[in-house]
């Protein structure tokens, strides 16, 4: 009768172990990760067009990881205020208007208009070779997808835009 009540007691034990383990993931993995809301959506198209680049480094976390059509690798946290300046440069008037997003979690896809005009000198990254700018102006969809760390911080992003249109916008052979 001893042994059975310990075997009862044993396996309760287990059970509770394992449902506790189970909870504690659980949090653990919530707790890793935040959920992204209309309200960090407008703070990345404000960022973007504030052209603030302290603003928009402030979205990323000291870890991101950014994929963008025009750079041969990634952009990290270390080199994205080098780019993104060059582009608030190039296109003064850059403007970022989020038509669409889709919210799931920790992550987001926005779909987006992207304007400006080419009035500031442009460094290819692929190339290095700085072209100087026409006057000429950009009107094309983009997309993004965004990830975020539990404190709100972009950790990855992927743009995705047709650089062929933009190009063939801008008088540049590609």
């Amino acid at each position: 009768m001893l042994r059975s009540k310990r075997r009862v007691a044993t396996w309760m034990l287990c059970w509770i172990l394992a449902f506790g383990a189970a909870i504690w993931s659980c949090t653990v993995a919530n707790a890793q990760s935040k959920k992204v809301t209309s309200a960090d959506i407008a703070r990345w198209s404000d960022a973007w067009n504030s052209h603030d680049i302290g603003k928009v480094e402030a979205l990323f976390s000291a870890d991101v990881v950014i994929d963008q059509p025009s750079n041969p690798k990634p952009l990290v946290s270390s080199n994205l205020a080098t780019f993104f300046g060059m582009i608030f440069r190039a296109y003064p008037d850059f403007h970022v208007e989020v038509q669409d997003a889709v919210l799931d979690g920790s992550k987001a896809v926005t779909i987006e208009r992207v304007t400006g005009h080419w009035r500031g000198a442009y460094t290819d990254p692929k190339t290095g070779k700085t072209m100087q700018p026409n006057g000429k102006a950009f009107d094309h969809p983009g997309a993004m997808y965004l990830e975020y760390d539990a404190k709100g911080k972009i950790k990855l992003l992927r743009i995705f835009w047709d650089t062929l249109v933009v190009d063939k916008q801008l008088g540049v052979k590609p």
